[in-house]
């Protein structure tokens, strides 16, 4: 991206986020800013950043711009109508670029297993919840749950994703190449942008997610995708830098600099609640009663409480 485009897109940051204070209450300042960043008032640029990255070659950019957009994409504050289920594929980004605390802060132990989400996302969470933490009661509900997935007709890179978690979980190295193969496929024709398909980084997070879990000589059994949106270079990379540094990819100037502390602080921990329980409506069901949403509200409070931070005048 060229110093004129940078230039602009500081502009509008700097634009949006005036309009963002001017209407902020003074004791909701960051909050709102948060909340602004969660329903995309104020967003990064990751279709030119991307460009940039392949431009250059660069490891470390690449995996600073992973880290950057996964943690724009969990800032607390907007609702989805699901429980911890919601955020898997950004857990997938955090293990694509080395952020290993935050798979704990969205799918924490005391949770337990999800139940009210996209099908996949339920699925995959509570396979990764139940091999993560080696929770014996938990495993067989959720390979049981895996395996009738895989047998429907879901679209290819999901059922590929579940299957490749199955494989983790029997240490299948030639079955995890084949199904990461099959995720990288079926990711093009997944509802994303032309941008997210560019570079699937879901598939470098299951990719480095295997080298966490399995014995060394069975992860190095792996055939790694040979796709166009999956870079080798970067995952040999990451295979030789386990524990990266962790930065954002684009440093907001002033007074923007509180972008950056957002971006760096520990990702909102997941809070449920169960908001329709005690409601007298007539028109919800039992069973809407009775479901857990994540409390992006409560995320929201308890978020902005560790940050300590005064807006620029």
């Amino acid at each position: 991206m060229i110093d004129t485009d940078k230039s602009q897109y500081i502009e509008q940051c700097i634009n949006k986020y005036e309009i963002v204070i001017n209407k902020a209450k003074d004791n909701e300042v960051l909050a709102t800013i948060v909340k602004s960043m969660s329903f995309g008032l104020i967003k990064t640029n990751y279709d030119s950043w991307l460009d940039e990255c392949f431009l250059h070659q660069d490891w470390q950019k690449w995996n600073d711009l992973i880290f950057q957009q996964m943690r724009h994409n969990l800032l607390p504050g907007s609702s989805g109508g699901y429980d911890h289920c919601r955020n898997f594929l950004h857990i997938l980004e955090a293990f694509a670029c080395g952020d290993y605390e935050t798979m704990e802060r969205i799918l924490s132990s005391e949770l337990g297993l999800t139940k009210n989400g996209y099908p996949f996302y339920v699925v995959m969470s509570n396979l990764l919840i139940a091999m993560w933490y080696q929770d014996e009661t938990l495993l067989p509900k959720a390979i049981e749950a895996a395996e009738k997935f895989v047998g429907t007709k879901k679209p290819q890179w999901e059922c590929s994703g579940v299957a490749f978690l199955l494989s983790l979980h029997k240490e299948d190295a030639e079955e995890m190449g084949e199904h990461l193969q099959n995720f990288c496929s079926g990711y093009m024709r997944a509802d994303f942008s032309k941008a997210i398909k560019q570079l699937c980084v879901p598939a470098h997070g299951l990719y480095c997610l295997a080298k966490i879990i399995l014995p060394s000589e069975v992860f190095q059994q792996i055939k790694m995708p040979e796709h166009k949106n999956f870079s080798q270079g970067f995952a040999k990379w990451r295979n030789d830098n386990s524990q990266p540094r962790l930065n954002v990819y684009f440093e907001y100037p002033e007074p923007l600099e509180i972008l950056n502390q957002i971006y760096m602080a520990p990702v909102a921990k997941s809070i449920i609640s169960q908001p329709y329980l005690h409601s007298d409506s007539s028109y919800l069901s039992p069973q809407l009663k009775k479901k857990w949403f994540l409390d992006e509200e409560a995320m929201l409070i308890a978020f902005v409480k560790n940050l300590n931070f005064t807006p620029s005048e």
